[in-house]
């Protein structure tokens, strides 16, 4: 006697419960998940980002996320809140007298709320006819291949930069 099963002895065996996991899925989820972890070291430990307004002048800002299209950003307690449709200038500084400005037009205005913190959170489209997107441009996708490639040291060292 045959005791090997058939395709359909197969189905019939198998768990409702029994899933195929799909390692691109989750290889896609890491990398958004290293790419958002840099570009927070990024935004907020190396690089300054400020919101520049004729009337109330810098403003520091925390960059949340960033794409091609668009940027999410918080600002805690502002004096002046943006308004969806309103244009700002954000200045992303590499070095204390120099910065790379960039026109965003907010899409969306939404309050937040942390622990120890509240304020506003804006979404913004990116103009691309200013003059430094194209830089802005190499700085996301430099950040998209790092997430892609890097790799995860699970004993790093402990030394902060």
């Amino acid at each position: 006697m045959d005791k090997r099963k058939t395709p359909k002895d197969k189905e019939k065996s198998a768990k409702p419960n029994d899933k195929i996991v799909d390692l691109s899925e989750f290889r896609k989820s890491k990398t958004e998940e290293r790419r958002r972890e840099y570009e927070r070291v990024l935004f907020n430990r190396i690089l300054g980002v400020y919101s520049f307004a004729e009337k109330t002048g810098l403003n520091h800002v925390e960059v949340v996320d960033i794409s091609y299209s668009g940027i999410k950003f918080r600002e805690d307690r502002p004096d002046h809140p943006l308004k969806e449709g309103q244009k700002i200038a954000l200045r992303f500084y590499f070095t204390p007298s120099s910065y790379l400005r960039l026109v965003v037009e907010t899409k969306r205005v939404t309050p937040f709320k942390d622990e120890d913190r509240e304020g506003l959170e804006y979404g913004c489209s990116l103009d691309k006819d200013t003059k430094s997107y194209e830089v802005i441009k190499l700085l996301i996708t430099f950040m998209y291949k790092y997430a892609e490639f890097a790799c995860e040291d699970t004993n790093p060292p402990m030394i902060w930069f």
